[in-house]
Parts: C-alpha cells; structure tokens; sequence
C-alpha cells in the first residue's frame, strides 16, 4: 500500500513539475525553425469567443503549441509511436473528407481572359509612372533598380504599421502538406482535381498572355512526387486525381501562343532517380534540371549539361512531410540531401526579404549548418517576394521574370546563364506590380512555374493580382 502511495505522490510531483514548466511564459517558443512556422499565440478573451468557447480552444491550442522544449518532446513522442511495432502504411491529415472533381476529357473552348480595369497598353506605365516616382528614386534599368523602385514601393505605402503587417506574414509563412501518404520511408501528397481552379489557373495564363502580347510567355506544371513515382493503379486505390491528365485538361484551355512546358513524361521516365526528396514535398535540383532542359527545348536554345556545374550537396534535410506527420520515425530513417549545382556566369544574387529589406546572398548558397529543416533555402536563399541576379557576362538587354511558388527556387539557377537578368517573383509575397516590372526592365520572358498542389483559385487569384 504503502509503494501505491509512493508512486500517486511521485506521478503526482511530476505532473505539477510539467504543469509548472508548460506555464513558464519566458520558456515558451513563439517560432519554430523547423516547421517555418510562428506557433499560436496567446488568445485574447472577447465576450463573443468565451460565450462560444473559442477562447478556451484557442487557448489549449496555445498552450499545447508552445509547450516549452516541444521539438524534443515531439521527437521522443515520434520515438514511442515506433516501439509500437513495424511501421508500414501510415496516412496523415484529413483524407476521409477530401473531394475530387472529374477531370473533363479536353476543353470545349479556351479558358476567359479576364477584364482588368486597372489595365493599360504596354508601354502606358512608363509615362504614368515617370511623374509618380519621386525625384529621390532616379529612374535606373539596372538590376539593382529594380531592387530600389520595390523597397521604395514599400517604404512610401507604408505608415509604419505595414513593416507590423509584413512581420506578422513572414511568421506563417510555413508550408504544411495536405493528406500524406507515407509508405518505404517516404512521404506523397495526395492529389485532389479542382475545377474552379482548373479554369481559374488557365483563365490568368491567358490573361497574361493578352496583357503582355509583345513577351514570350512559358508556362511550366510540375507533378508532385505521388503522380510520379506511385504507379497508377496505387494512385487510384487511394483516391488520387491523375495529374497528367489535369495537366493535359488545363494545357487545354490554353492559349496556343503560349509556350507550353510539358515535363510529366520527362519526369516519368527519371522517377528512379532523386529527382523529388523522400521528407519533403518538394522536387530536387536534379527534377528541377530535367525541367530546364524542356525549357530550353521549348526556348530553342542549348542546354547545360550537368556536368558543366560545380555541384555542392548539403546532408540532413527534414522537410514538411517530416514536420507534418509530427516526425514519424520511419521518415526519420531516411533524412535527404540537398544536391544543387552552381550556375556559371555568377553565383551573386541581391533580394527583398517579407520585410521590405534587402540583402545580398548566394544564387545557391552553404546551408551546411542552417536547421534541418531550412536546408532547401540552398536554393535562392528562400522564398522572398523579389530576387535579382545580374548575369556581368552578357549585355544583350534579356531578360526573363520567373513568377513562381517554393518549387521554382530550384528551378530558378538554371535560367542564370541565359538572361543578363533574372527576376524571380513568389507570388505568395510580392506587392509590387508585375506590370510595372516587366514593362520597366524590358522582361522579353514571363516564365509560371508552378506545382501541381498550387493548382487552385487562391494561388491563380494571387497571380492576377500582381497585374493591379
């Protein structure tokens, strides 16, 4: 009796020892590194949310989310879930309640151009702009200007509450996956076809392509690594949508003017290389590079081969099926190697950060000792709204704009050596108009690159808006 007692006081010790800590306000992370995410912050009590009760829910989120030391106590809990017994297929996130549309066979007609009321011939915004621009910002057709001319854009929109505002952003600016299927020690995203972002996503392209007649516009879906390297009939069984033939759907609705880059079969016939990584839901420099080769097909210039490159490999990425599936150890078991290859011309690289400021970094730069899961960041220091690389040996005036989501910051080193500039734009950030830029800098190339799970009205909604 006396050994019960014992242990209820030792149990009961320890539980107010945790309580203690959980409480601790100076311990708690409000970030995390790992996941790219600002964890829940403290709820404040209105009398609407504590008559419903969402403060208290908010409140448990909170307290569970920044629980002091949680990476580790993650990590053992990962740990315990293993000791349970083999781990075959496992699936994660909200599966049972995900609806695909029917892919339609070919389009009847292509997708609408839509209407911008704040659109104007090329060549218009110079004029406009030239009286709007203040004396202090002297006009410059240099990369670096165009630098400027955006953090200028930020500074006199801003009243000092939008550097808040961009903070805030930059902190949720973390990437979770949807309904992950893990099986052999890797992670798959499934695949659910969208209609109304089918149409969407085409009806921008197009819109593009009417607003910028005098540019070559390019346009770039890449599958995810379930449509690639799951056969069909494993696809299907879990209820995944077919990729290629949403792409073919959506190539469909098209405008024939625009060059369509079609990389599914290319891809296919890599999928027993490391062309997509085994933690992440991103593609690998080497599937990025087989996309560049048909690019340069569809450009009608030469390609690099590989082994022109210096290539530099960084061990010990973990990415966000790893952070997604709250660290499931058979994922664990199988950590990946970011393997990137140096463009030729330069590897210099200038860019805006979420919060307005700019910086200098490396095209592909040394993440030897970034955190495990920041290890893709080798590639174009990340997703910022706006990045610039100057290419000093050519002075042909070419340049090319690569409109793009996290996918494309693989991509984007290969278009270095070809253009004297490059200018990357994630659209998820950018504020400025795209309009403006490629008006301004003499862009001849509009490239998309986008990602089969970017496919939706929200993301074709954000590009459209660029063009205000």
């Amino acid at each position: 009796m006396r050994g019960v007692q014992i242990v209820a006081v030792a149990a009961a010790l320890i539980a107010t020892v945790l309580l203690g800590i959980g409480l601790a306000l100076p311990l708690r992370p409000t970030y995390s590194a790992s996941e790219k995410r600002a964890l829940a912050s403290f709820p404040t009590a209105t009398t609407e949310t504590l008559l419903s009760g969402a403060y208290f829910t908010d409140l448990a989120t909170w307290f569970s989310d920044t629980f002091p030391c949680r990476e580790t106590l993650l990590s053992l809990g990962a740990k315990l879930e293993s000791l349970y017994g083999p781990q075959g297929e496992s699936f994660y996130g909200n599966r049972s309640t995900a609806v695909a549309d029917t892919i339609p066979e070919t389009a009847e007609s292509l997708a609408p151009v839509m209407t911008l009321a704040a659109a104007e011939p090329e060549g218009a915004a110079d004029e406009a702009n030239a009286s709007a621009t203040p004396s202090s910002l002297a006009h410059d057709k240099s990369a670096t200007g165009a630098l400027d001319q955006y953090a200028a854009l930020v500074e006199t929109n801003a009243d000092g509450t939008l550097k808040e505002k961009k903070a805030e952003k930059a902190e949720v600016n973390g990437e979770q996956a949807g309904s992950i299927y893990v099986t052999n020690h890797r992670g798959y995203e499934i695949y659910y076809y969208n209609q109304g972002g089918a149409v969407k996503y085409a009806s921008m392209i197009n819109t593009y392509r009417a607003r910028f007649p005098k540019c070559e516009v390019y346009d770039i879906l890449v599958p995810n690594s379930f449509g690639v390297e799951l056969d069909r009939s494993t696809q299907a069984a879990l209820g995944s949508s077919n990729m290629e033939d949403a792409f073919n759907y959506i190539y469909s609705m098209i405008d024939p003017e625009v060059h369509k880059v079609s990389v599914f079969e290319t891809l296919l016939q890599h999928k027993n290389e490391y062309i997509y990584f085994h933690t992440d839901h991103h593609w690998t420099g080497l599937g990025a590079y087989y996309a560049y080769m048909r690019f340069c097909d569809a450009k009608g210039i030469e390609p690099h081969s590989l082994r022109d490159y210096q290539k530099e490999s960084f061990d010990g990425f973990y990415g966000t099926f790893y952070f997604s599936t709250n660290r499931s150890e058979a994922l664990k078991q199988n950590p990946d190697t970011v393997e990137a290859w140096l463009p030729i011309a330069t590897n210099e690289m200038e860019y805006i950060n979420q919060l307005g400021e700019q910086g200098h970094a490396q095209v592909i730069n040394d993440v030897t000792n970034s955190n495990a899961g920041d290890k893709y960041s080798a590639f174009i220091h990340g997703d910022n709204p706006l990045t610039v690389i100057h290419n000093p040996h050519r002075s042909d005036g070419s340049a090319c704009v690569l409109i793009k989501e996290s996918y494309g910051n693989a991509f984007a080193p290969y278009l270095v050596d070809h253009y004297e500039d490059v200018y990357v734009v994630d659209y998820r950030h950018f504020e400025g108009s795209i309009a403006q830029l490629i008006e301004e800098y003499g862009v001849q190339d509009i490239i998309f690159l986008n990602n089969v799970m970017a496919l939706s009205e929200r993301a074709s909604g954000m590009m459209m808006g660029l063009l205000g």
